[in-house]
């Protein structure tokens, strides 16, 4: 594999050394064909990055690249910033934000990063390609054929192993970056795939076609062909978004494969109360008013209506439905209707569609799965999250998460906050809104329960990150991400954790 060196001028206000190598961390390897022993992975598609994967400083912190299906980016593990990259000339790749302006340029000799200030001479780091091993591999889940990546630390055999499952905007492995290195530098095998009818996998992905019960088979395949490939009795799932739900839905059905859990932003709650929650964010970031969205939410409520959807309804739902689509449509909120871009669809599979996207995704309720994992779990939940209510999730979880029978059985209960509450609402009723809400955070140790060791369940909010746990935007630097302060730390020590 041809090995590429990188040479990266950035100014020291902008990444300064006392904070730019002070990080454990991983990278992006790439999707190559067969094993590859290098940090630096084959090209990408569509617009490669010659220098994508993982890079090590002298003193072991990670800079990643690579290409997030959005568009490529570097990240430092040690400032949590990631940079938009953007092409331009003589190869070299700028870093979008960065002050002052940096740029990444391959080169054909030795890996090298070179730091300058301003128009001082730069100082030269070298850097070394992240050990790691990627294979390209192929799995079936019933009769739809799965490709994904298996990512392997090349120097000491995995400790643990997990799947990484995606959200509901995110179809191939690449969205998933830059996680995977991350966990291979902690020790761990994990496997990337392309979710059904995405990149390289067959399959029909859209919410009509498969669902929540779908996408955990497809999970729970991809965990036993790890298991299989990295000699593991137990395999943890990682979901970000939609992909937490399938993975509490996963571990519920085969406790047998899955031995931990890691949510981010999801897991908690229906999951038709995470999509209004969504809905109302997206019109007022559009500027509607007021009782502009309260028009809106009480549209998608009748929508968001099991009774809407009962086969014995079929003649009323069509009255309905043709009601709540023409009156939408003279509606400045139209574009965020559930309905929009469905309007020209015959009544009668306009109502198809909805049903299936309600039976197959919306009405899933995790509380009865939640209700029967008896795994560690890890949450991670972004305050001020725009697509999941973070302290309504929390809170879900912290209830859900609860084992039956273990009154007696010395099990340590979990400590909550600002609960407000129980049980899940009626599928009649809206959501209720999480404002206000404290965020629960149950700490559970010393529960033995059916012959497992300790149950640990930790539940965080970060206060100001938003749904991709990342920071607001900073205005004098556009195109450039800060990830939460506690995420990667938080992740390390708890997947450390699980060692004892």
């Amino acid at each position: 594999m041809l090995r590429t060196g990188v040479r990266v001028v950035v100014g020291l206000c902008l990444l300064p050394w006392s904070g730019f190598g002070q990080a454990d961390g991983s990278t992006a390897a790439r999707l190559a064909g067969g094993p590859v022993d290098a940090g630096v992975a084959a090209p990408l598609p569509g617009g490669a990055l010659p220098f994508a994967g993982g890079w090590l400083r002298p003193d072991g912190g990670l800079v990643s690249a690579g290409h997030d299906e959005a568009a490529p980016f570097l990240m430092d593990f040690a400032s949590r910033r990631r940079w938009r990259l953007e092409p331009r000339e003589a190869g070299a790749w700028g870093l979008a934000g960065s002050q002052p302006p940096a740029s990444v340029t391959p080169t054909a000799r030795g890996t090298r990063l070179a730091l300058s200030e301003g128009g001082a001479s730069a100082s030269t780091v070298e850097l070394r390609p992240l050990p790691l091993r990627t294979e390209e591999v192929t799995f079936r889940s019933g009769d739809v054929t799965l490709s994904g990546t298996l990512w392997l630390p090349s120097s000491a055999a995995p400790r643990a192993a997990v799947v990484l499952l995606h959200d509901a905007d995110a179809g191939t492995r690449r969205a998933l970056e830059p996680y995977p290195a991350f966990l291979v530098q902690q020790g761990l095998a994990v496997l990337t795939y392309d979710r059904r009818g995405a990149g390289r996998s067959s399959g029909a992905g859209q919410p009509w076609e498969s669902g929540v019960r779908e996408w955990a088979d497809d999970g729970l395949a991809a965990a036993r062909l790890l298991k299989e490939r990295a000699g593991m009795r137990e395999v943890g799932l990682l979901g970000f978004g939609q992909g937490a739900w399938v993975a509490v839905h996963a571990a519920a059905r085969a406790p047998e494969v899955v031995g931990f859990l890691v949510l981010v932003s999801g897991g908690g709650d229906a999951l038709w109360k995470q999509e209004q929650h969504r809905l109302r964010n997206e019109a007022r970031r559009r500027g509607l008013t007021g009782p502009e969205v309260v028009d809106l939410a009480e549209h998608v409520s009748t929508l968001h209506d099991a009774r809407l959807y009962a086969p014995e309804r079929e003649a009323k739902a069509l009255k309905m439905l043709d009601f709540q689509l023409k009156r939408a449509k003279r509606k400045r909120w139209f574009a965020v209707s559930p309905l929009a871009g469905r309007e020209d669809m015959p009544l009668p599979q306009l109502l198809e569609v909805q049903r299936a996207v309600w039976r197959n995704v919306l009405s899933y309720d995790p509380a009865e799965d939640l209700a029967r994992v008896r795994v560690p779990v890890l949450a991670l939940l972004g305050g001020e999250d725009a697509v999941t209510p973070a302290r309504a999730t929390a809170r879900a979880l912290s209830q859900g998460l609860q084992w039956s029978g273990d009154a007696d059985a010395g099990a340590a209960r979990p400590q909550r906050s600002g609960e407000a509450g129980a049980g899940a609402a009626s599928l009649y009723r809206n959501g209720e809104s999480d404002a206000g809400a404290g965020a629960a955070r149950p700490q559970r140790s010393g529960a033995a329960v059916a012959g497992a060791e300790a149950t640990r369940v930790t539940v965080k909010v970060l206060p100001g990150a938003d749904h991709r746990l990342a920071l607001p935007p900073d205005a004098k630097q556009p195109g450039v991400e800060t990830t939460a302060e506690d995420v990667f730390p938080v992740l390390e020590a708890w997947l450390r954790g699980l060692a004892h």
